[in-house]
């Protein structure tokens, strides 16, 4: 219910009837971030496009039922910029080609399970077992953090934000390298940004277990 309660909170009042959890697998929680130092420069995120290739790589040998993946990100250059890296790992490492191989076109019951990267603004409709979600934005190369964030900044981005952190069936892991207190979002004119920081917090209360933290930023 993890995957799905904050988007209950801020999109629907609370009123999806959700089931509970039959169990908790508290060393592996369903939300995971990893906190990486990035740096935003060229509209890209280098570090956390590295890590998300980690990742990947470290899903195709730890994963138990063959589960589906899909990579999100908020803009274009970043999706092009970590198909570039899976390319390139894929060259250098034989084991994870073949990995990406089979994951490229894969259908099971007829239904397309292929492995994704895709941004904000095309991902609608999809899901996979375990989403990868780099959120890219971070200070640049002079140390400031700009507040832009894109299609998410407008009217209505709050609803792509909605899809995005809802693809999951079983697990998001975030790639993050800013903690959600810089992001200064308090003036920003539509809903998009504060809802962003807002999840970023709920996903750090997730990731270090802190039921009470969630509770809070949910209500």
């Amino acid at each position: 219910r993890e995957l799905i309660d904050f988007s209950n909170a801020a999109f629907y009042s609370s009123s999806l009837g959700i089931a509970p959890n039959i169990s908790r697998d508290k060393k592996h929680p369903p939300i995971e971030r990893c906190l990486v130092d990035g740096k935003w420069i060229g509209r890209k995120n280098e570090t956390e496009a590295r890590r998300v290739v980690e990742l990947l790589a470290e899903i195709f040998k730890t994963r138990r039922n063959n589960e589906s993946i899909g990579i999100i990100t908020f803009n274009s250059d970043q999706q092009s910029h970590i198909a570039d890296m899976i390319d390139k790992a894929a060259a250098r490492d034989p084991e994870f080609r073949s990995n990406i191989l089979k994951e490229t076109h894969r259908f099971e019951n007829g239904e397309d399970t292929s492995l994704f990267i895709k941004n904000l603004e095309n991902v609608q409709g999809d899901e996979r077992d375990i989403i990868i979600f780099s959120i890219a934005y971070a200070p640049g190369a002079d140390g400031k953090l700009h507040t832009n964030f894109g299609s998410l900044s407008q009217e209505g981005g709050e609803n792509r934000l909605n899809v995005a952190i809802t693809r999951a069936k079983s697990k998001t892991v975030i790639v993050t390298s800013i903690e959600p207190e810089e992001l200064k979002v308090e003036g920003s004119k539509h809903l998009g940004p504060k809802l962003l920081k807002k999840y970023l917090m709920y996903v750090r209360a997730v990731a270090k277990g802190d039921e009470e933290e969630a509770r809070v930023i949910l209500s």
